[in-house]
């Protein structure tokens, strides 16, 4: 028997969530259709999860709940994500990234040793290019984020389990946390515009990212639990890289207004990483592709928020 997922096909059995109530964790149980018998696991209880699934408080790196049983999928979503954030709260993201996988794999190795890992990593863990990554580019992290990654890759590879690991690049969509670059481009266009003040400050707005919408990362993640090679790694991202400042236009644009964006130096960083594009060829291989253009996913995201302003 098997379980049909995003269009994939699993084995039958529960499918454990790490980092359910976050951004990524609350789309995949939807989109994964999670129900009697899955098991949703976050810091608190405090989140939404579809009906039939069991619901733990399992705080990384801690021991997890007693109650938790054997499964046949995990997705270990569960960490700290911001870049930003990790440059002045190093030790708690190398605590809850780093050490939080190695505690979610020891328990897998021990309570639940038949079970497939897909480890959520990042495209933070590459050296900057102005070349295409691949999953072979060269590794060198330039924020406590991206180390924090690789450490945790790290712990799987040395595991002996059943494991793949994503290396996703920036994502975005309905529910992602206001502090993230497009969901603040969102609500400041919005904010702007009802204002009428016209102008936007903003940061650096040449470096480029390969954005990718929730949908279509949700549904990487299926693909790579049917048929990702064990011990594998895979870019997940489009291949196509905007530039922030396009990404800010397009956002504009869709207000109706002349909205212009004027560079304030308070808010430039000299850690950022100025190129990272993607090759998502070797996912593509395993039957994927982006289903959601960026300036639908865009458009989308602009709606959600202008339903909340």
């Amino acid at each position: 028997m098997s379980r049909q997922v995003c269009g994939f096909s699993l084995s039958e059995g529960p499918i454990l969530v790490t980092g359910a109530g976050g951004f990524v964790g609350q789309r995949l149980m939807k989109m994964f259709h999670l129900g009697e018998g899955d098991i949703a696991v976050d810091s608190t209880t405090g989140f939404r999860v579809p009906a039939g699934v069991r619901k733990l408080a399992w705080e990384l790196p801690g021991p997890p709940p007693a109650s938790l049983g054997e499964v046949r999928y995990v997705v270990h979503l569960a960490g700290l994500s911001s870049v930003a954030h990790s440059r002045v709260s190093e030790d708690r993201v190398m605590s809850v990234n780093a050490e939080g996988t190695r505690s979610a794999v020891h328990w897998i190795t021990k309570r639940s040793p038949a079970a497939r890992l897909l480890l959520a990593s990042s495209a933070e863990v590459y050296r900057p290019s102005v070349s295409k990554l691949g999953e072979t580019s060269p590794i060198s992290p330039r924020s406590p984020y991206g180390e924090s990654k690789i450490r945790a890759e790290g712990f799987l590879s040395d595991s002996g389990q059943d494991y793949i690991i994503a290396r996703s690049f920036p994502h975005f969509g309905p529910g992602q946390s206001g502090h993230f670059v497009l969901p603040s481009f969102c609500r400041r266009v919005i904010r702007t515009t009802d204002s009428g003040d016209g102008v936007i400050s903003t940061g650096n707005l040449t470096n480029v990212r390969d954005y990718l919408f929730i949908d279509d990362v949700v549904m990487a993640y299926a693909c790579l639990l049917a048929n990702g090679q064990t011990g594998g790694i895979y870019n997940v991202c489009s291949g196509i890289g905007h530039s922030i400042g396009v990404l800010l236009s397009l956002i504009m644009k869709m207000s109706g207004t002349g909205l212009r964006a004027v560079t304030d130096p308070r808010l430039l960083r000299e850690e950022d990483q100025f190129c990272q594009i993607g090759n998502p060829e070797k996912l593509k291989t395993l039957g994927w592709t982006v289903k959601v253009p960026l300036e639908k996913g865009l458009k989308i995201l602009y709606q959600w928020w202008e339903e909340r302003l």
